[in-house]
């Protein structure tokens, strides 16, 4: 497989968070509505996923424009505090449960553009010094806020009887959105089976997915991004004694490793386009370890592959074929004592 790293601006709020798996959903309709998109049809892709995944999509993150090849933001590995260790100025016990509580709010891991992390914590950062760092490239500086904005919408239906609102289905209700800082960069790595698509199919696949408006309420102007670019890159190899972070929500392979970290994460699916109309438009809920999650391998394991996780079947009621990216890239990385 060849990974390559998709450069998007977004345009407009978000309904639905940039998760790798969503976007492997929302490219496979985009190769429905265009078959010129992959070589081969769709189904013969699918049927292979679970041996052979054509397309592993990380979920967006932030893109720094730090020197040459830039870095970018990931989410901070979900390790305990005692794990990362403290840093070297921390002497006394008072002086560490203090530290400890303030970098709580250090949710982000700079990774630099060799996509070689290391974990201390001069890398990892909260939300007002990622500002600063993105802020510090776009035209319209900002001090303060965070980078990734949650807003509240009120929504409601309307009973075509009475006109008006009401109890029940027709009362109104709260929907988060998100908004990105104006300028800003995001980042998609995406490992593609070469047989299957090329990044100049790939490329048009995201440009057709980012006109159309990416998850929910994309019929309203939501989900809208441009693709800025998309270069190939090495992805780095993991050796013997490193942790594997990964860039997506996935489903581990039992048995694999000897120790893991993560935050659960359950997706609730539901099925898009035409399959709206099947009176069955919502799949099994799939519990995920979400994006920020650390495994490490057991030791006669080999890391020969960008991605770990495997195919999620059997979750469609309305197509028995359709298939959940539980597959997800990772980082190598060393995890300190």
């Amino acid at each position: 497989m060849k990974t390559y790293v998709v450069k998007i601006r977004p345009e407009s709020s978000f309904g639905t968070p940039m998760k790798g798996d969503t976007f492997f959903g929302a490219y496979c309709w985009q190769v429905v509505e265009n078959p010129s998109l992959l070589n081969g049809s769709l189904d013969h892709w699918i049927a292979s996923y679970p041996e052979r995944p054509f397309a592993v999509f990380s979920s967006a993150l932030p893109h720094l424009p730090d020197g040459r090849t830039g870095a970018y933001a990931v989410r901070r590995p979900e390790l305990p505090a005692a794990i990362l260790g403290d840093p070297e100025s921390v002497t006394t016990c008072e002086e560490r449960l203090t530290m400890r509580k303030r970098n709580r709010s250090r949710r982000w891991f700079i990774t630099p553009g060799n996509l070689q992390p290391t974990l201390s914590w001069e890398n990892l950062i909260d939300d007002g010094e990622l500002l600063c760092r993105i802020a510090a490239s776009l035209p319209e500086k900002r001090s303060a806020g965070p980078v990734i904005l949650p807003v509240e919408e009120q929504h409601n239906t309307i009973n075509r009887l009475t006109m008006t609102t009401g109890k029940g289905e027709f009362a109104p209700y709260i929907m988060e959105s998100a908004w990105y800082l104006p300028g800003m960069e995001l980042v998609i790595f995406v490992a593609l089976d070469e047989e299957a698509c090329s990044a100049e199919q790939l490329q048009e696949g995201m440009e057709r997915l980012g006109t159309w408006g990416f998850g929910r309420d994309a019929s309203t102007g939501k989900g809208r991004f441009s693709v800025a670019g998309i270069e190939d890159v090495e992805w780095p190899v993991a050796a013997g004694g490193q942790a594997l972070l990964t860039l997506a929500p996935c489903v581990p392979e039992p048995g694999r490793y000897r120790d893991y970290f993560f935050a659960p994460f359950t997706r609730y699916g539901r099925h898009g386009a035409q399959l709206l109309h099947t009176g069955k438009p919502f799949k099994n809920p799939v519990v995920m370890a979400d994006e920020g999650g650390v495994f490490i391998p057991a030791e006669d394991m080999l890391i020969n592959r960008p991605y770990i996780g495997r195919a999620v079947t059997g979750v469609s009621k309305a197509m028995e074929s359709t298939v959940v990216q539980g597959y997800a890239l990772v980082l190598p990385f060393v995890v300190p004592n």
